[in-house]
């Protein structure tokens, strides 16, 4: 399984919707409209090109904390491993040990969620819409990862070593900004300490028969693909 793929499994798994691909770098907003190619939303436009607007609010924040099975964690104090780092440790560690190639791991304490509001109201002028694909899936909540951690390695047995800020080490917040990483092999993917867009909730209009059915705009009218990655045929 390709990488974007295997962390899209793993951000629907956690957070029950899409994963936002390059996770943090990208610059996905609410309103983005597109397709999925390979397991990777592509972003074609946004809906405000069509003249449509819409109001915003704040969701309930989330995390995720993933380690990939076949994973060891070892605590260092000093050159001495520890169960726990102490808080009284002046050089501290943390080294993650996987076994496996293809390993991930993704850690975010805190992801703030951005949400559209009048999603009723959108569906129903995007149905009005001339031109409007029934295969075109709308962003309509961003899930933006602070001090996010995210790897993925490409051969077996890499180690990844985290060190600086021993408050951060020893509650395990291995994104923070002050902590430092190394590695001892080529990773597949390589983010931390920054903020970004890491996942994205998406709606499309369902439609039924050939063509599009003229019918009140309901929640039954949005399909919430919560994760769900459909063909883009359809």
């Amino acid at each position: 399984m390709k990488i974007p793929e295997a962390f899209n499994d793993i951000i629907k798994d956690h957070l029950n919707v899409n994963a936002a691909w390059l996770p943090i770098t990208n610059t996905f907003q609410l309103g983005d409209y597109g397709i999925f190619s390979n397991g990777v939303f592509m972003q074609l436009g946004n809906i405000k090109e069509f003249g449509i607007t819409y109001e915003t609010a704040e969701g309930p924040d989330s995390s995720i904390n993933f380690t990939s099975s076949e994973t060891s964690v070892i605590n260092f104090s000093g050159d001495a491993q520890v169960d726990v780092i102490p808080p009284t440790a002046i050089d501290a560690k943390v080294t993650m040990k996987f076994g496996r190639k293809g390993s991930f791991f993704v850690k975010s304490p805190v992801i703030q969620v951005k949400v559209m509001q009048n999603i009723h109201q959108i569906g129903t002028r995007l149905k009005a819409t001339e031109g409007w694909k029934r295969k075109w899936k709308v962003v309509h909540q961003l899930y933006n990862a602070q001090d996010a951690a995210i790897f993925s390695t490409i051969a077996a047995d890499t180690d990844l070593t985290f060190s600086g800020d021993v408050k951060a080490l020893k509650a395990l917040n291995l994104g923070a900004a002050n902590i430092n990483v190394n590695t001892s092999k080529e990773m597949g993917l390589e983010m931390h300490g920054k903020a970004g867009i890491i996942a994205l909730g998406l709606f499309k209009l369902r439609w039924l028969g050939d063509g599009v059915k003229s019918m009140d705009f309901t929640q039954q009218d949005i399909e919430l693909l919560h994760g769900e990655i459909e063909d883009d045929s359809l």
